[in-house]
């Protein structure tokens, strides 16, 4: 146990100390890309590849990912979108409050490139924490949020809401494990300024020269070599 680490939060105060104690809860938030590009990648067991077969799908969702992240530095923005257009769900930009031991999991499902907030700074911009209800409550959640009409607060109150629907209590939806967090807007990232970057080792010295005024670049290969 790290008694030291923890000794040190607290003194920085209750919630850092909190943090410092607590290793499943975390001060920060993560953006991921390229949901689109992890998809071989998701059904690749499933589908019976072998590691070599796995090996270059990575890489070449990797190199997708990359020009995203190219994208984004050009742009300077995260942009928003739907969670669920066939649900009608409000544009966002989603992001994730998963611990460190965590980010590997999402990594291999949402994209391998990712932007690192302080939940502080993105709850300025209107960042909030979904929240996961019964299907009965979403119907209605929907009904009030869903659409131009909708006032102001329903419609964000259904931007963050997902249903839960837990084993054994029929079709499995459960995604409580995603900590999921969104923003009902663009983030532009000179207003909300990332505090660190992740990235293949192939490609940490790359996301470094795109993001320069951003210090810290976690590589995650190395991670996994090193046990996290």
């Amino acid at each position: 146990m790290s008694t030291i680490h923890d000794l040190v939060g607290h003194a920085k105060g209750g919630l850092a100390g909190i943090q410092a104690a607590q290793r499943d809860w975390s001060p920060f938030l993560v953006h991921l890309t390229t949901w689109s590009a992890m998809k071989p990648i998701r059904s690749a067991i499933k589908d019976g590849k072998s590691a070599k077969d796995i090996a270059g799908l990575l890489e070449a969702a990797d190199a997708v990912s990359a020009a995203t992240a190219r994208v984004i530095a050009s742009s300077g923005t995260l942009k928003k979108s739907s969670p669920s257009k066939e649900d009608d769900v409000p544009e966002c930009v989603c992001l994730t409050e998963c611990t460190l031991p965590g980010l590997l999991g999402h990594c291999e499902r949402f994209g391998r490139f990712g932007w690192v907030f302080t939940k502080r700074d993105l709850y300025a911009i209107g960042g909030r924490p979904c929240i996961y209800v019964g299907a009965e409550h979403y119907t209605e959640i929907a009904k009030l949020g869903r659409g131009p009409s909708a006032s102001p607060v329903w419609r964000d109150l259904f931007a963050i809401a997902n249903v839960l629907r837990p084993p054994g209590n029929g079709q499995v939806q459960d995604f409580t494990h995603e900590r999921e967090w969104r923003v009902l807007s663009n983030i532009q990232l000179a207003e909300a300024a990332p505090v660190a970057l992740i990235a293949p080792d192939a490609y940490v010295a790359e996301m470094r020269g795109l993001f320069p005024t951003v210090k810290q670049c976690i590589p995650l290969d190395t991670l996994h070599t090193w046990g996290v």
